[in-house]
């Protein structure tokens, strides 16, 4: 701020720095210096220099804002003011002189009420740090999200109604193409259809990421991923051959294990899907920020 004062006093007075350091008796290396903010100039430099350019300590140095100046100027002048018009003055001229609690990171605003700051955490990896924002740009962020949240859920609607849809209509196709070939008893035909119509809601829940559905398919079928235990074995030919063999069984039965738990969780969801998705629908449209976007 005072390198950029200094500058703008010397050009305003029409002086080239040779002429102001001739005028205050320094060099003209130094006037260079302290206009690009890499030494500041002595108290007394100062002074002499408010004198040349005409103007107070605080105006060259930055701390006097040109509201204040108006302001100040406006008391000077009281006599031609009413009381009232002083009070409105004075007031004015308190919250201009207010100090700065803070400064918004997100539009270096700076921030002179406590109720203005809002303190937030930014997450890097194991560590955080502590960060503060202005209210402004914090009602501004929270409706950005709540925008993003708004686009994302109708995303998530478009794909539950078009892949489910899709889905479906394959599932039952193949059912009733397959009974009709092979000349499938009726109840085989009305499972497959049963299985087809609840196919279009079980996978619009998994779409819409707002119900526990997915998070339930996702539990029943961990119980199927288990860590077989060691096997002990004889270090010889025949030993060697057990071993393998008993390892190839147990890796298939952990397969078949895996794809039960995985069928199981996706019969209960299918179970479940016809109740919970009218509420999960609902609630993409009335409360889009509970979408799971990760």
């Amino acid at each position: 701020m005072l390198s950029e004062n200094i500058r703008a006093l010397r050009n305003k007075k029409g002086l080239t720095q040779k002429e102001l350091a001739d005028l205050i008796h320094v060099t003209p290396q130094a006037v260079s210096r302290w206009e690009s903010g890499d030494v500041e100039p002595s108290v007394t430099t100062m002074q002499d220099m408010a004198k040349i350019f005409g103007v107070s300590m605080d105006e060259l140095v930055g701390t006097l804002k040109p509201e204040e100046e108006t302001a100040a100027a406006v008391v000077e002048e009281k006599e031609e003011l009413s009381e009232e018009e002083l009070d409105i003055v004075a007031e004015k001229l308190a919250a201009m002189q207010k100090p700065v609690l803070a400064v918004c990171e997100q539009c270096n605003k700076p921030i002179y009420e406590g109720k203005d700051i809002v303190r937030k955490t930014r997450h890097h990896g194991r560590s955080s740090e502590s960060y503060v924002i202005c209210t402004d740009c914090d009602k501004k962020n929270k409706e950005q999200t709540k925008q993003r949240a708004i686009e994302y859920s109708k995303t998530c609607r478009r794909r539950s109604y078009i892949w489910s849809g899709i889905a479906s209509a394959v599932a039952l196709a193949i059912f009733i193409v397959c009974a009709l070939k092979y000349s499938l008893d009726t109840k085989y035909l009305i499972t497959g259809i049963v299985a087809g119509v609840l196919l279009f809601p079980f996978l619009s829940c998994l779409f819409l990421k707002n119900n526990f559905v997915g998070e339930m398919v996702e539990t029943v079928a961990s119980w199927g991923f288990v860590t077989l235990p060691g096997i002990i074995f004889e270090f010889s030919l025949d030993g060697i051959i057990w071993l393998l063999t008993v390892k190839l069984l147990l890796w298939i039965l952990g397969i078949m294990l895996a794809a039960a738990t995985t069928v199981l969780g996706a019969i209960l969801g299918m179970v479940v899907s016809p109740f919970v998705y009218p509420f999960a629908l609902h609630k993409s449209f009335t409360d889009p920020e509970a979408t799971d976007t990760i």
